[in-house]
């Protein structure tokens, strides 16, 4: 080797070993890049479900020292609520709230709960889904997803826009958004005419008269402005629950570096976002029926008679669902008769 290439190679050696790594970063120090997961929700940006899980994506960012990142897509700005659970199924999206009243092609069984006047209330409701966890994670596995937690929407009630619905007979002719295939069954039991429409589409439906009210928390009077274009709100305690779970497709978690996969499943308890969801759901349904009269919207409190009338009347509601959902569906019916203990 003749003296300049001697002098060449003992130069590039001087740079690699005195900082001439600065010439070839990424070969010798390169930075792992972040992982970025999606997950949409229907609800608006202000509502609890966004808020908790910001707070999980806090905390998962925190556990794993910045290596993940969890961004939240509220108010339907990602996938339309009919394509949020598609997507999480797909891989599409890595993480999703898989609503029960939504689940009218896929896990139909896990709405159980969610079936007209099933339950009474939050605190029976989140025994009951608690009991059947085993449930529900056999039957999102089918589906290759993971559950993370059991959420909930709060107590599903009835705004209006011209008329209070104190009475069965002010259901009949009547045209009302609903959400899923039992509260359309339970309408048109009670003589109304149920009208799919998006959640996001429905403060617009309202205002157009393309609906005369709205199945919904009262929780969204407020955020989704639905005091503007409604004048009652309806206590008929049609649900005592809307069960949520937050669903993780399987493939991703698999994906991930062990252990990133269990950072994952660590923030979702360190964010306590499964109890954040009931006790939210609680505080925010006391509240909103306060706020919903402060708003200037009309409070009415279906009596127990007029309820347990309609709990008769839409037994063809539970029927229909029965004939849908099959030997699986009486299953279910019956996990939830026992863990409801009746």
């Amino acid at each position: 080797m003749n003296r300049k290439k001697v002098l060449v190679v003992i130069g590039m050696a001087a740079l690699l070993i005195g900082g001439g790594f600065l010439a070839c970063p990424s070969a010798l120090f390169a930075q792992e890049k972040t992982i970025v997961w999606n997950v949409p929700h229907t609800a608006a940006p202000s509502y609890y479900h966004i808020l908790n899980l910001k707070l999980f994506a806090e905390k998962l960012k925190e556990l794993s020292k910045g290596r993940m990142e969890l961004r939240v897509h509220p108010a339907s700005s990602l996938y339309p609520q009919n394509e949020q659970i598609p997507a999480v199924v797909d891989g599409r999206v890595e993480i999703a709230p898989i609503l029960s009243g939504y689940m009218v092609d896929m896990f139909l069984e896990m709405a159980v709960l969610d079936l007209p006047f099933m339950t009474r209330g939050l605190d029976e409701a989140r025994a009951a889904a608690d009991k059947m966890r085993p449930y529900y994670v056999e039957r999102l596995a089918q589906k290759n997803i993971q559950l993370l937690a059991i959420g909930t929407w709060p107590t599903q009630q009835l705004f209006s826009t011209k008329k209070a619905f104190a009475k069965v007979e002010d259901w009949k002719g009547a045209k009302i958004r609903v959400y899923g295939a039992e509260t359309a069954e339970l309408t048109k039991a009670l003589g109304g005419a149920p009208v799919n429409i998006p959640f996001g589409e429905v403060y617009t439906a309202l205002q157009r008269n393309v609906a005369d009210g709205a199945i919904t928390s009262a929780t969204n009077a407020e955020p989704m402005k639905f005091f503007e274009v409604t004048k009652f709100i309806n206590y008929w305690f049609i649900s005592g629950a809307g069960i949520e779970f937050l669903g993780l497709n399987k493939k991703a978690l698999n994906s991930l570096p062990k252990d990133l996969q269990q950072v994952v499943l660590d923030a979702v308890k360190e964010s306590r976002f499964e109890d954040k969801e009931w006790e939210e759901a609680k505080a925010w349904d006391a509240r909103a029926k306060k706020r919903c009269a402060e708003l200037g919207l009309t409070i009415v409190d279906v009596s127990p008679a007029e309820i347990e009338k309609a709990r008769k009347m839409i037994k063809p509601a539970w029927d229909n669902w029965l004939k849908r959902t099959g030997a699986e569906g009486q299953r279910a019916l019956d996990l939830a008769a026992k863990a409801l203990g009746r």
